[in-house]
């Protein structure tokens, strides 16, 4: 599957929010799980500068991508569609993501940033395919409480991009 990167849109948030649904303890990242980052997730001004849409070659929905330096550092949040994970794309969408960042950004510290629920050891694997590495842990708060999470890195070279896309 090819991915490619257009600006989030109202059809596209709705979507996610109305029928992404992730399936036992996944339902974690349900869009609607969490008030908070629901209307993060829903504010415009972010779809301009920080989330993208992921489509694929005939133009279908298949995951979304928030880019965002915080601290002076890069971080990267993403979701695959629920029907599509499990099925082997997860490193081919990260890369996606990786190099969309690396294309449109500018990442202080030539390193890209992720967290992670400790119990999604489904995504850690993934995100280890994909040259990320354990860098840290810490406990956030979230809709079903405190968690621990871990906080993963990849170093990346020419980490130049010109602004955003």
């Amino acid at each position: 599957m090819r991915f490619s990167f257009c600006p989030m849109n109202e059809a596209f948030a709705d979507d996610i929010v109305a029928h992404w649904h992730y399936d036992s303890i996944y339902a974690f990242y349900d869009m609607d799980a969490d008030k908070d980052d629901l209307e993060i997730f829903m504010n415009r001004d972010y779809w301009t500068e920080f989330t993208r849409g992921v489509v694929d070659e005939t133009g279908e929905l298949v995951g979304w991508a928030t880019f965002y330096t915080e601290n002076d550092e890069f971080w990267l949040a993403l979701g695959l569609r629920p029907d599509l994970t499990g099925r082997g794309l997860g490193e081919s969408f990260v890369d996606a993501c990786v190099g969309q960042a690396l294309a449109h950004y500018a990442i202080p510290n030539s390193r890209i940033k992720l967290a992670v629920a400790q119990f999604n050891e489904r995504a850690i694997k993934v995100y280890r395919r994909a040259g990320f590495t354990e860098t840290g842990r810490e406990t956030r708060d979230t809709h079903l409480g405190r968690l621990p999470f871990i906080i993963m890195e990849r170093p990346v070279a020419g980490a130049a991009g010109q602004g955003q896309a």
